[in-house]
C-alpha cells in the first residue's frame, strides 16, 4: 500500500471514529423517546423541570426553564388539583399554571427542550388546573370567586381569551377541569361539597351558562379521567376510592361503579391508559393502587391495593403508548418511575431526581 493510500485510509478511519464518538454523545444514541414535565410552583420564580425519557422509561438529564410567573409555594399539594401541567393533544404545546401570579404560560415543545411563547392572565385568581381540546383551553381558577375561563390556542401558541366564556362556580373546593374526549362536556370536581359539575359545550366552544350538578358517589371527588368510550372516572379523597359514570344527554351523571375502595389513604390523583389500566395515587399511605377497567362498559375493579410505592406520590401521568407511569414525588425531590406490566401491575424503575421542593405540582409526559 502506498503512503498516499495509507494516509487516506487513516483519515477515513479517524473520521469514522470521531463520528461514532459524536453519535454516542447525541440524543439519538441516548435513545430519547420522549420527555416528562413538572413544575416547581415556586413563589419567587416558577419553573418547568423536564427530563429526557428513553424507550425503557428511564428519565435523565433534568433541566429547567422559567415560566416568567410565580407559583404558590407553601407545603405539599398547595394547589389541591390535578392538571396543573398539560400537553396539547398534538404535543406541540405545554401549558402551565402560575398560581401565584394568576397566569398561564405556554411553551413550544422542542425535540431537546422548551421555548416560552406566551403568558396570559388566567381570568381569575389561583389557577390550578387546565384542560385542552383541539384549539380550546379552559382554566380552573380556584381562588376567590372561583370560575372556569376559556381561551383559543393559536397555531403560534398564543392564548387568546374566548369572549363570554367565564362561568362562575359558586362556593366550593374545586380540584380539576376536564374536557370529555369529544369536547362536548366540561367536568369540574368540587371536593368540598361532594359534587361533580358538568357543563355542556357548544359548537362555539362556550359552556352552558350553568352546570348540571350531580352528587359524587363517594366523598371528596378530586381528579378525573375519561376512558376511550367517554365514561367518566373520578377518584375520591374522602372515600379513598374510584367511581365511574355515564354522562347522560342532560348532563346528569349515571353511576356505573360506585366507590370502589382501595383501603389506602389520601387517594387524590388518577391516571389511566387505553388498555384499561387505571391508578390512584394514595399520598397518605405512600403508594399507588391499580385498578382494571372493563372493556366497553366503564366498570371498575380493584387489581392491587399497593401496586407501587413512593414517599409522597401525587399527580401522575402515563405515556401515550401506555407502557410507563410517572408520579410526582415532591418529598423525594423528583419523579417515581414505573413500567406497566400486562394486567396492570407496576415495576418500579427508581426515582428521577429533579431537585424539586415540597410544593412542586403537576406532571405531563410525551
Amino acid at each position: 500500500m502506498s503512503r498516499k493510500i495509507f494516509t487516506a485510509v487513516l483519515v477515513v478511519v479517524i473520521t469514522l471514529i470521531s463520528a461514532a464518538a459524536a453519535l454516542a454523545k447525541s440524543p439519538l444514541a441516548n435513545d430519547v423517546a420522549g420527555a416528562v414535565y413538572t413544575m416547581t410552583n415556586s413563589d419567587t420564580n416558577n419553573e418547568v423541570v423536564f427530563f429526557d425519557r428513553d424507550s425503557k422509561g428511564i428519565l435523565t438529564n433534568a433541566r429547567s426553564i422559567s415560566t416568567q410567573g410565580t407559583g404558590s409555594g407553601g407545603g405539599l399539594d398547595q394547589l389541591a388539583s390535578q392538571g396543573a401541567v398539560v400537553l396539547s393533544e398534538d404535543h406541540r404545546w405545554l401549558l402551565v399554571v402560575n398560581a401565584g401570579s394568576n397566569e398561564v404560560s405556554v411553551f413550544r415543545v422542542l425535540p431537546q427542550g422548551l421555548d416560552l411563547v406566551d403568558k396570559v392572565d388566567s381570568g381569575g385568581l389561583l389557577p390550578v388546573s387546565l384542560t385542552v381540546f383541539h384549539d380550546l383551553v379552559y382554566v380552573l381558577n380556584a381562588g376567590t370567586s372561583p370560575n372556569i375561563t376559556g381561551f383559543y390556542l393559536s397555531h403560534a401558541g398564543q392564548l387568546l381569551p374566548l369572549e363570554d366564556s367565564t362561568r362562575s362556580l359558586g362556593d366550593g373546593g374545586f380540584s380539576q377541569v376536564k374536557f370529555s374526549p369529544a369536547g362536548t362536556w366540561l367536568v369540574v370536581t368540587d371536593r368540598a361539597n361532594n359534587q361533580i359539575l358538568v357543563f355542556g359545550v357548544g359548537l362555539d366552544g362556550l359552556p352552558a351558562l350553568s352546570p348540571v350538578s350531580s352528587a359524587s358517589s363517594g366523598a371528596g371527588p378530586f381528579g378525573v379521567i375519561f376512558d376511550e368510550r367517554g365514561h367518566l372516572l373520578v377518584v375520591e379523597v374522602g372515600s379513598n376510592a374510584i367511581s365511574s359514570y355515564n354522562i347522560l344527554a342532560s348532563g346528569a351523571l349515571e353511576t356505573i361503579s360506585p366507590s370502589v375502595g382501595n383501603g389506602q389513604n389520601a387517594s387524590c390523583w388518577i391516571a389511566g391508559n387505553r388498555r384499561g389500566d387505571v391508578y390512584s395515587a394514595n399520598t397518605g399511605s405512600h403508594n399507588i393502587s391499580a385498578y382494571g377497567l372493563a372493556a366497553g362498559n366503564g366498570q371498575v375493579s380493584l387489581v392491587d391495593e399497593t401496586a407501587g410505592f413512593g414517599n409522597t406520590p401525587i399527580d401522575m401521568t402515563i405515556t401515550v403508548d401506555g407502557r410507563f407511569l410517572y408520579a410526582l414525588d415532591p418529598a423525594n425531590g423528583g419523579i417515581d418511575t414505573f413500567q406497566i406490566k400486562p394486567g396492570g401491575g407496576l415495576i418500579g424503575l427508581g426515582l428521577a431526581d429533579g431537585g424539586l421542593a415540597i410544593f412542586a405540582q403537576g406532571i405531563a409526559a410525551r
